[in-house]
């Protein structure tokens, strides 16, 4: 639209049209802002921790900004300010948006893969018998639970004790409970707390085609004030799984995989230390974005399942992932399950 064809507008259109431009002007010195700042200091000042969480979203919102802008007679200085969310964006969630070949990707020992799933059941306000349809329909040979309680453990272990006879299960109201259910014997199971008041975690030994397999399932405490950008605070959660990485898991050399609700995006600075250690199953081998929280979304929202990805299926070198979903069905929990297919890397580690 040329510039006199937009003075010939109405007045209230003319407004209203500078508005959106002043809008989309702000937005996008913001979001470059945001970029810039995590760059220069990591996750040090509350508001970019809290923005680091919705990357995705900045991105989806400079998209409809920029198309916005084709409407504007300045629309090539809008564009262009919406350029870096998305080119971030591309950067950092090409992989998982780019259609893949899991053939073609690391091959593994053939025959059946490992299914692992985590699954936060909240159980202090879901059906139990909800959460148990949703679990036996994972088909997973090893389901890692948190927010474990007396109701939906008892439930589990009476409905589902043929499909998984071996059973670690460690109900705990109103959020601190564990579990692990596993078709594979497990050999030793072991109750921890991160931190003396921290939720349970679990260290089981579960022994796998012959090998024993060390498993942990874990559930770091969410960030405090986790929806307000000024106050936003994840220190107790980055301390937590700082000691599982130290304490519990830097020093396992065999195979070892670990599942939990870990209350971060894998765009935090904590995501990125555990990612230096062990690789995320649905980085390697998913596909979209993965959202698992909230599950509860309504309408039109439950389309993308979800706002953040903070449930993970983690393991090491020992093992290759080759495929990884989100479950479709929350089972009355405010969280979607997460199963993800592993394979031997090759004989040699599985003998080690």
């Amino acid at each position: 639209m040329r510039l006199t064809q937009l003075e010939s507008l109405p007045r209230p259109v003319r407004a209203i049209g500078t508005l959106v431009e002043a809008a989309i002007l702000l937005y996008g010195l913001g979001v470059t802002g945001h970029l810039v700042a995590r760059v220069a200091t990591g996750e040090r000042w509350a508001w970019v921790a809290f923005a680091n969480n919705f990357v995705p979203w900045w991105a989806l919102g400079a998209l409809i900004a920029a198309a916005l802008a084709l409407f504007s007679p300045r629309r090539w200085p809008l564009i262009a300010l919406q350029a870096p969310a998305i080119v971030a964006f591309a950067v950092l969630y090409g992989p998982l948006i780019v259609p893949r070949s899991l053939a073609a990707e690391g091959g593994g020992n053939p025959g059946a893969p490992l299914r692992v799933a985590t699954y936060n059941t909240l159980s202090i306000r879901s059906d139990p018998a909800r959460v148990v349809d949703a679990v036996a329909a994972l088909d997973a040979d090893l389901v890692g639970l948190q927010e474990l309680g007396p109701r939906h453990a008892d439930l589990l272990a009476g409905r589902l004790g043929a499909d998984y006879p071996y059973q670690s299960l460690h109900p705990l109201l109103p959020v601190h409970g564990v579990g692990l259910l596993s078709r594979h014997p497990i050999r030793e199971a072991e109750v921890i707390r991160l931190l003396p008041d921290s939720m349970l975690s679990l260290r089981a030994v579960v022994e796998i085609d012959g090998a024993p397999v060390t498993v942990f399932v874990t559930h770091p405490s969410p960030p405090v004030n986790a929806f307000s950008p000024l106050t936003y605070d994840s220190t107790r959660r980055d301390r937590e799984i700082g000691v599982l990485l130290a304490d519990h898991l830097d020093g396992i050399a065999g195979p070892l995989i670990v599942v939990g609700d870990f209350n971060m995006t894998d765009q935090s600075d904590t995501y990125r230390a555990v990612d230096a250690r062990l690789d995320d199953a649905f980085r390697a081998a998913g596909r979209g974005m993965g959202f698992t929280y909230p599950a509860t979304l309504k309408g039109a929202l439950r389309i993308v399942g979800g706002l953040v990805r903070i449930d993970y299926i983690w393991h090491n070198a020992h093992f290759t992932a080759h495929d990884a979903w989100p479950g479709p069905d929350g089972g009355t929990s405010d969280h979607r399950p997460v199963v993800a297919e592993l394979a031997w890397t090759d004989m040699e580690t599985r003998a080690k």
